[in-house]
């Protein structure tokens, strides 16, 4: 088991995370979010199976939960090699808004964290649904929200005030 947190702000802001939640497996920071660029995911936590010869098994893209009995029943057969039944079909990220994140995240990197912000809205405007966007945003203008414990009474509430009108995550 590998976790992957997505956070511009790196190991300051994760490691106590980590630590408070009581994590006991490897968790790598992917601060570019190379990974969800790369599987197209918009939401966290997703979860994906990958075999020892590194085929991709299962993609669970809207909110992963290992507690969820259906993923549970697929882990066991992915352990046991058996064939996986996949979840609903997902959508995928945008790549314009791929693109938009990318650029953004390379300005947070170099301390310009106003243009990156402002670029990552502009990619949230191409893909609202994006709450990989959407929550790089709410924690660098919002961190008390979302460290030492994210706090989804408040994004629930803040997504209402932003006037989102799409399925809540």
């Amino acid at each position: 088991m590998l976790g992957v947190a997505h956070d511009v702000q790196g190991e300051l802001t994760v490691g106590p995370v980590v630590q408070e939640r009581g994590v006991t497996f490897p968790v790598l920071i992917d601060r570019q979010s190379l990974l969800a660029r790369r599987l197209g995911f918009r939401i966290v936590p997703s979860g994906f199976f990958v075999d020892g010869t590194g085929v991709l098994r299962y993609a669970h893209y809207d909110d992963f939960d290992i507690a969820d009995v259906r993923v549970q029943h697929n882990l066991q057969r992915f352990l046991e090699d058996q064939p996986l039944e996949g979840p609903r079909a997902e959508q995928r990220m945008q790549p314009g808004a791929l693109e938009l994140f990318a650029k953004g995240v390379a300005m947070f990197a170099n301390g310009r964290h106003g243009e990156a912000v402002a670029t990552w809205r502009r990619a949230l405007d191409i893909d609202p649904d994006n709450f990989v966007i959407r929550s790089q945003i709410w924690a660098v203008e919002h961190p008390e929200h979302f460290y030492p414990v994210v706090d989804r009474a408040w994004q629930e509430r803040q997504l209402l005030k932003e006037g989102y009108d799409g399925p809540l995550p």
